[in-house]
């Protein structure tokens, strides 16, 4: 898990989708990744805060990846929630 930059599109009823972000790795560079697919989103809530966790896919330097995002309610952070495939 670790932050992410994230372009977003949110609707006049306040529904998000992703459509894509960036993150910077190790050694300073800056991956940006297009979400392709988005195939499912659910809400949690998690202590006091709640978040919203989509799971997408892209396809990143030819294979097509799944992979969840986290959207933080409460702060307005995103989140690279893992790799699932």
């Amino acid at each position: 898990m670790f932050p992410i930059e994230m372009i977003s599109v949110t609707t006049t009823q306040g529904d998000i989708t992703p459509i894509r972000f960036r993150y910077e790795t190790p050694e300073h560079e800056l991956i940006v990744v297009h979400v392709d697919d988005i195939h499912g989103r659910k809400e949690m809530t998690i202590g006091k805060g709640g978040s919203i966790i989509y799971t997408c896919s892209s396809t990143i330097e030819d294979t097509r990846v799944m992979y969840e995002l986290r959207y933080e309610i409460g702060t307005h952070k995103w989140i690279f929630n893992g790799r699932l495939s």
